[in-house]
């Protein structure tokens, strides 16, 4: 695992998305009861921007086609999605949260 500091913690907000762009993906980031979750920023239908959809508790709707997803397991809740949303693993350190691209 190589994990890299993409965000400051005060930055990611309970039931908001804050987007960060790398090299090798956007990574959304979000709290769900204070724990910090990471998981690319695309459906995995269509490969649109799932941080422009609606979050609800843990459920992300994708804006274009409603795919639905979990943002804690990656699971498919509702298609036209058949693939999971990709998950990153999270440490945070302080402040400084660090993410694993490469999983």
């Amino acid at each position: 695992m190589a994990f890299s500091k993409l965000i400051q913690a005060d930055l990611i907000f309970e039931g908001k998305i804050t987007v960060v762009k790398t090299r090798y993906a956007n990574v959304a980031f979000t709290k769900l009861n204070g724990e910090i979750l990471a998981f690319e920023d695309v459906c995995t239908h269509d490969g649109e921007a799932i941080s422009c959809g609606k979050l609800e508790g843990e459920v992300i709707t994708c804006p274009r086609h409603f795919a639905k997803f979990s943002i804690k397991t990656g699971a498919v809740l509702a298609k036209p999605a058949t693939q999971p949303l990709k998950l990153f693993k999270v440490q945070w350190k302080g402040n400084d949260v660090e993410v694993d691209l490469e999983d």
